[in-house]
């Protein structure tokens, strides 16, 4: 087990964070350790195997227990650019990128010093055939590196970008309302299976046993191909990430469609642009009174608003209603996964 001590100073500026790289990090973490892959992660295992991405290749076969941190750049904002994380990698400092691959390559003290959880059998050196492709000028590494994830990004999660996006912010959208509801405390805790909020800290079950302290804040990250909890850089200042997978939250997001019944649920559909009473009963072939009851109970829920224009209301649905019309984790579109 790992204790992530959660004190006031932490606790403060927690916050969530999309990261598009750390996501293409994920998968190459998740090709080597989940048995039931997705579609989207069986393509970027195919990937990988292609020869067109070597250097990437290497590093999943390679992974152990350790990532270098320049794989997954911290989010400065809520939903940075794919090209913003990847200039970060592109230019992350050669003295940086020779500590954190030979933390990756090496093992022993040089890994034990950067996760202080891992036990003496989780720091051995990776295998000897990944190295040739690792064991280049740093600088030629990083824009190796920055070149591929491009290139994987292009062929996995480009093309579904917007659905995933829009996944994500409804997951975490759910996530701020139990927060609101169960205090931060017991939403951490609904995170995930594996975790657990006891005595200040936030305990993630695991193999490795440790204690992460400090006080600087700590950026959660929404995954698709993780199937368990991660750490990043968990010790860095600014840098210090946790990936919580979408697809075990012990909260999925609520099943409306029974709670507000088809009629209700087709005209909150339709509300995506300001409309009339007038206009919502046309488009749905009901009656004005029909069409206000059910605005009025829309209205209570906070699932639309009102604005008034001379002597026409116009009704639209709120930000909430937006959240809970996103797909769930259970039907969110896989990361990466080809086009209709």
């Amino acid at each position: 087990m790992i204790r992530l001590h959660m004190p006031a100073e932490r606790l403060a500026g927690l916050r969530w964070a999309v990261s598009p790289v750390g996501e293409l990090a994920a998968a190459l973490v998740a090709v080597s350790e989940v048995r039931r892959p997705s579609p989207a992660l069986r393509r970027v295992g195919a990937l990988l195997s292609s020869g067109r991405l070597p250097t990437l290749a290497a590093v999943s076969r390679g992974y152990t227990a350790y990532l270098p941190e320049l794989l997954t750049p911290a989010p400065r904002t809520f939903l940075p650019s794919v090209e913003d994380q990847l200039h970060a990698v592109a230019t992350t400092p050669t003295s940086t990128v020779g500590t954190q691959f030979t933390a990756f390559l090496a093992g022993g003290p040089a890994r034990g010093s950067r996760c202080p959880w891992l036990r003496e059998g989780q720091l051995e050196r990776a295998e000897e055939r990944v190295r040739p492709r690792i064991e280049v000028g740093e600088g030629e590494l990083r824009e190796r590196l920055a070149r591929e994830l491009h290139w994987l990004w292009s062929k996995t999660m480009a093309p579904r970008w917007s659905e995933t996006t829009a996944s994500f912010e409804g997951f975490v959208e759910r996530h701020g309302a139990v927060a609101a509801r169960e205090g931060l405390g017991g939403a951490l805790a609904a995170l995930h299976s594996s975790l657990r909020w006891q005595d200040g800290a936030l305990q993630v079950t695991s193999a490795y046993e440790g204690e992460v302290g400090g006080t600087h804040p700590l950026t959660l990250i929404p995954s698709l191909f993780l199937d368990r909890v991660g750490l990043h850089a968990p010790l860095r200042r600014e840098e210090a990430q946790l990936a919580i997978p979408m697809g075990a939250a012990r909260h999925p997001g609520p099943r409306i469609a029974p709670v507000l019944g088809a009629t209700r649920l087709a005209i909150l559909h339709s509300l995506t642009e300001p409309r009339t009473t007038t206009a919502l009963a046309a488009l749905h072939h009901l009656a004005p009174a029909t069409v206000s009851f059910h605005l009025t109970r829309l209205l209570a829920a906070d699932l639309v608003h009102r604005t008034r224009s001379g002597r026409h209301v116009h009704y639209q649905h709120t930000p909430r209603a937006r959240a809970f019309l996103r797909p769930s984790p259970e039907t969110a579109p896989s990361a990466g996964s080809p086009p209709p």
